[in-house]
């Protein structure tokens, strides 16, 4: 087993293109990404790193990072043809390429809320025809520029409970970034210990060479079940703690992942959408050591 770990804006909380909600400048995310010990990121939403090749080659090696994956967010159900978002996945891979990344971490933008239907009913046809501007994505990021395509399963998102996952994997050929937490909190319970993560890990290995770590805090989520609370409050409410502190044991995910003989990248990827640039600074170090703690990374 080996697992090349990373960060990724996110864990500074920044989720758009703007840098909010937290602010935190770009410069200062990978100041600290590398003080806390990364050398690999993902890009995060596209535009907040500079998206010029050259110049962000000079800042990644400024800090001594490297890029190892792109971050894409598409609303795939309102594209009627594959033309509409090709010169996105185009512009995208052309940029991983030129940085020496080969995978793109790809989730679902639609906007649950933005649905003609809900997707509770929608047909098999529906669902494949979806799944196919997926498949489709993926295969041609793989034949033009030999960039893997990453699916993420996202809580609040068309792709995020496991029978949705699974269709998409019977439906394409795309492999999954699997996030340990989003898969918790849409597919688990508030129970410590509980197992559904890591035996969905387990039963799915050969389709999930991306890994985003990620822990649920039980005391949130019962809150959040008992108190039928949407994923917007969940998350104001930091549903999303770090990586000692939640219901998914992660030294018996280090034992899952030594079973299967996990061998990719794995993200140390945290929801902070309420934390100071100092807090997530404090999480990046505080996860990364504990990693090395329980022996899942050297």
């Amino acid at each position: 087993m080996h697992v090349t770990i990373a960060t990724a804006p996110c864990s500074w909380g920044v989720w758009y293109q703007d840098g909010k909600p937290s602010g935190t400048p770009y410069e200062t995310f990978l100041s600290q990404a590398a003080e806390a010990g990364y050398r690999a990121l993902e890009l995060g939403p596209v535009g907040y790193l500079p998206t010029d090749p050259v110049l962000l080659k000079e800042l990644m090696d400024r800090y001594g990072l490297y890029v190892c994956a792109g971050t894409a967010c598409w609303p795939f159900e309102r594209f009627q043809s594959f033309e509409e978002y090709k010169p996105m996945i185009d512009d995208l891979c052309t940029r991983l390429v030129r940085m020496g990344a080969r995978d793109m971490v790809v989730m679902d933008g639609t906007g649950l809320k933005n649905l003609d239907e809900p997707k509770a009913q929608w047909s098999r046809a529906h669902w494949k025809a979806y799944n196919e501007k997926i498949g489709r994505m993926s295969e041609y990021a793989a034949g033009e520029y030999g960039v893997r395509t990453v699916f993420h399963p996202h809580v609040g998102t068309l792709i995020e409970y496991e029978d949705e996952i699974v269709r998409l994997l019977e439906d394409t050929q795309t492999d999954l970034c699997f996030d340990t937490g989003h898969h918790a909190y849409a597919n688990g319970d508030w129970r410590e210990g509980a197992r559904r993560t890591i035996d969905f890990l387990l039963k799915y290995a050969e389709k999930i060479p991306y890994l985003h770590f990620k822990n649920v805090d039980g005391r949130v989520m019962r809150r959040v079940v008992e108190e039928h609370l949407d994923e917007d409050a969940a998350f104001d409410l930091d549903v999303m703690c770090d990586l000692p502190d939640g219901i998914i044991d992660f030294r018996e995910l280090h034992a899952a992942l030594e079973r299967i003989g996990f061998d990719g990248i794995g993200v140390i990827e945290q929801d902070m959408p309420r934390a100071t640039t100092a807090q997530a600074f404090a999480a990046a170090k505080r996860n990364l050591a504990f990693l090395k703690e329980i022996g899942l990374i050297d």
